[in-house]
């Protein structure tokens, strides 16, 4: 409980405060204290701001004096060379005519045919180098196929996916990761990775092999217990061309076109080769 405390002036009675009744007493004011105003401070308080650093003005790099020797005489070759500083040798202007057309193309298929050889400095014949013809051949560059229908690069199970590992002529397929060993006897998708790897599987489709990627080459081939029978370009993804089927890093004796494939000329040759295995 809170205690009042009454305070009874002299001027009342005690019948007004048995009534409890008290006189008006007026609220003290509140004294507050001065809200201080800004601070004027004089110019000898302020201090000096620090100075801004110097600009950066690297030292001038001193020129180094070129040295080069005095041309000698001939009546000066016993003497020895006078060595003068600041002075460069005097260098000889050589006018050259200008070649014709004709003689510019000319000297652009000599150095292309022919190769660079180094012509000593004492002679003045011009030394032609004798080319055959069978040092002249044609450079054949690497083409990368390109997969032709993005939406066919379905994902696959990995595991699952053959590596043909070939011995004489004996081919072995090989699961990727794994150490399992199988003996190829049917026909197969195949692509020949860029890293030069060749894939293998007789379900999935050539994107899903190369994983959308593009290829060196892809096709199909076909195996008999080991043996290589046959392999083509077929391929509507890729498409390769004959004149790459070099990339596939199979042997080009057994390579047929699609379009033989589909004549059936693969067949042909196999019966042939087979009798000659009878009869001998």
């Amino acid at each position: 409980m809170q205690l009042k405390t009454v305070v009874i002036p002299r001027q009342l009675s005690a019948i007004n405060v048995r009534q409890n009744k008290t006189a008006y007493t007026p609220p003290r004011p509140v004294v507050r204290p001065p809200v201080a105003g800004p601070q004027t401070l004089h110019i000898a308080q302020l201090k000096p701001l620090p100075k801004p650093p110097a600009p950066y003005c690297p030292a001038p790099v001193p020129r180094c004096q070129q040295v080069t020797r005095q041309t000698v005489q001939p009546s000066l070759v016993n003497k020895p060379s006078v060595v003068v500083a600041n002075q460069r040798m005097p260098t000889q202007v050589v006018t050259r005519p200008t070649p014709s057309r004709q003689a510019a193309s000319a000297f652009v298929e000599r150095q292309l045919v022919s190769p660079r050889i180094t012509q000593p400095a004492h002679s003045n014949k011009l030394i032609q180098p004798t080319v055959s013809p069978s040092q002249i051949g044609v450079v054949q560059t690497t083409k990368f196929f390109p997969n032709l229908h993005p939406g066919a690069a379905l994902p696959v199970n990995r595991s699952n996916v053959f590596k043909l590992d070939s011995v004489t002529d004996q081919y072995r397929l090989r699961r990727l990761n794994s150490h399992f060993v199988s003996v190829p006897n049917q026909r197969y998708n195949f692509v020949t990775t860029t890293k030069g790897e060749l894939l293998l599987h007789n379900r999935y489709r050539h994107p899903s092999l190369a994983e959308g990627h593009q290829v060196l080459y892809a096709g199909e081939v076909a195996f008999n217990n080991g043996r290589l029978d046959w392999w083509s370009n077929a391929s509507g993804h890729y498409q390769p061309d004959s004149d790459h089927a070099k990339q596939a890093a199979l042997p080009l004796d057994q390579f047929y076109t699609y379009q033989q494939v589909l004549k059936g000329e693969h067949k042909k040759k196999n019966v042939l080769t087979n009798k000659k295995q009878g009869e001998e």
